[in-house]
């Protein structure tokens, strides 16, 4: 075991050489964001930015891009095909639902097709980020609520309904799915390849709840990735949900890339390993250690004492405080570990260099802000503060 210093960070941060272009600091490619998650994809984003990286691009369905795009002019954007809307005449007719007007409800869920669209920027890119406020999509629910908003909707439905609506809405979208797909494109995406062809689901698409199906379609185009790849968030949920499926789909085994990195939360981890989260909090370190073998993957197990371990050697950073413990932190530190595995800093380094520098801009912003007060937002201008207190020493 051993605890990050500010001595070892320093010698493992990448140079800058005065004759460099942006590419020289490499090109994040980041898939992040969703309808209510929008924070998310710009908190990670400009994180990449201000740790070095030389370029970062934005790929999310077309209104987290516009919303981004208004924040910061800093961040390329790049619009992701959705599925097709859900009508409001099919909620009508399913719920009984009275409209003044009819109206399109749009779930922004990804469409797998999505995937093709990417295929040149996974090819550009140095570094690729996955998952902050990828979200699962919208549930039924969210989707009356906001169709009454947009309508001046009358309601008239209860909880029974409620549940038989989200597998007619699941049951819609899978339909979409396979009407979306052809035979050709089919053969292009081969979803259930992440899944052992000994299961029974193995030759059919998963049904996508949200943004599975856009997800275990990307897992299998970066199968053999050469790049490093950091899978955040419902990324991780989305893992756990391959590795633990429902009856009566039984176990199933999951292969990330030779590079990855994962940054779960306890109760992330937990779903992962399928555990309780007090046990995992009694051992930390050899549950951490344990994931990292069992993924073949290097892990950031977040919280007080964060442990980063790529199934042997083991890091504890010491930096941090309470104010951390707020929405939207994880994506700065997502944000900031793919800006570092970017310029070419390897893995588990970049992983040391991101979970001790944004410990550390917790702790100057805290000094300013409070432990209350600070934002996941305000971390940004106190990145370059905390790196200028490593350069210093």
């Amino acid at each position: 075991m051993n605890t990050l210093t500010l001595e070892y960070i320093k010698s493992i941060l990448p140079p800058r050489p005065d004759n460099s272009h942006k590419m020289t600091f490499g090109h994040v490619l980041n898939i992040a964001g969703s309808l209510h998650y929008r924070g998310a994809a710009y908190l990670s984003s400009l994180s990449a930015l201000r740790v070095g990286a030389g370029y970062v691009t934005l790929a999310s369905s077309p209104s987290v891009c516009d919303s981004v795009s208004a924040l910061t002019p800093n961040i390329v954007t790049f619009a992701l095909r959705t599925l097709s809307p859900l009508s409001v005449h099919s909620l009508q007719r399913t719920a009984n639902l009275h409209l003044k007007d009819a109206q399109i409800v749009d779930v922004q869920t990804l469409s797998p097709q999505a995937v093709l669209q990417l295929r040149d920027k996974l090819t550009q890119a140095s570094a690729i980020s996955i998952g902050s406020g990828l979200s699962i999509g919208q549930s039924t629910d969210q989707c009356i609520d906001i169709t009454a908003i947009n309508t001046e909707l009358t309601v008239d439905v209860d909880v029974t309904l409620c549940t038989e609506m989200s597998a007619k809405i699941s049951t819609d979208l899978n339909s979409d799915l396979n009407s979306d797909l052809n035979s050709d494109l089919r053969s292009e995406l081969p979803i259930c390849n992440v899944i052992k062809d000994n299961q029974p689901h193995s030759n059919e698409l998963i049904p996508p709840q949200g943004n599975h199906g856009f997800f275990y379609a990307l897992l299998n185009e970066i199968q053999t990735c050469t790049k490093p790849v950091i899978f955040d968030a419902d990324a991780l949920n989305f893992i756990s949900h391959l590795l633990n499926p429902p009856v009566p789909f039984g176990t199933t085994t999951v292969t990330l890339p030779n590079k990855s990195i994962i940054t779960p939360h306890p109760k992330e981890l937990a779903r992962l390993l399928n555990m309780d989260v007090a046990t995992l909090q009694t051992q930390r370190m050899h549950f951490a250690r344990l994931a990292a073998k069992q993924l073949n993957t290097i892990v950031v197990l977040k919280g007080k004492n964060t442990v980063i371990t790529d199934g042997n050697d083991v890091f504890i950073n010491p930096t941090g405080n309470s104010a951390l413990a707020k929405a939207g932190t994880g994506d700065v530190l997502t944000g900031m570990i793919s800006g570092f595995c970017a310029q070419g800093v390897s893995p588990i380094n970049a992983a040391c260099l991101g979970v001790y520098l944004h410990g550390l801009a917790g702790n100057i912003a805290a000094e300013d802000l409070s432990q209350y007060g600070m934002l996941a937002s305000d971390l940004l201008s106190y990145i370059p503060k905390a790196i200028l207190k490593v350069l210093a020493i």
